[in-house]
């Protein structure tokens, strides 16, 4: 089965990798990048416990044997790409959803990304790039290890349904500066 190409996670991926005990399985079969952030700054392996605030996950070993690609987006070009839109379009996106959707953008390869926050999906609509997300669920499906995963924000539904939202705005003059 040939690897997933390009595959950028955001943090809530990872964490929900961890959780189901399919971190490893996923980086052996996809060509997975992290932002910078998103691997030193908010990767947290949050358990059950209601007073847990969870603990960090461990991504160095990772990094040290090239499994996993990170990539570092200058400041400046985090802020050239969020300037594209309303700063209130923007209310919920954190430093590394901003970090990987900005290099995204900037990429000349096809890659594509992944979360559990509306508003990525959101902003890949509006910028009319709907093919470049993929959920959870597909990852898994695409790699053989399809199940049934708790929490609609990691279905293809929810991507499709926030990518439409998404592409709505666009075509309504929400969220991008005109």
């Amino acid at each position: 089965m040939p690897k997933l190409k390009l595959l950028i996670l955001d943090a809530g991926v990872v964490i929900k990798l961890h959780e189901l005990g399919l971190w490893s399985a996923i980086v052996d079969r996809c060509d997975v990048h992290l932002s910078e952030i998103v691997a030193r700054r908010e990767c947290k392996y949050h358990e059950a416990q209601e007073d847990d605030w969870g603990r960090d996950i461990d991504l160095s070993h990772d990094i040290a044997n090239e499994t996993i690609k990170i990539f570092d987006v200058d400041q400046v070009d985090v802020e050239s790409f969020k300037s594209l839109f309303d700063p209130n379009y923007f209310a919920d996106l954190d430093a590394g959803e901003a970090e990987s959707l900005a290099f995204l953008v900037n990429q000349k390869g096809s890659y594509r990304i992944s979360s559990g926050d509306a508003i990525v999906y959101k902003v890949l609509g509006n910028l009319n790039r709907s093919d470049q997300g993929i959920s959870l669920e597909e990852i898994l499906a695409a790699c053989g290890l399809g199940r049934t995963i708790q929490g609609y924000q990691y279905s293809k539904a929810f991507r499709l349904q926030l990518t439409q939202l998404g592409a709505t705005d666009m075509v309504q003059g929400r969220g991008r500066k005109r």
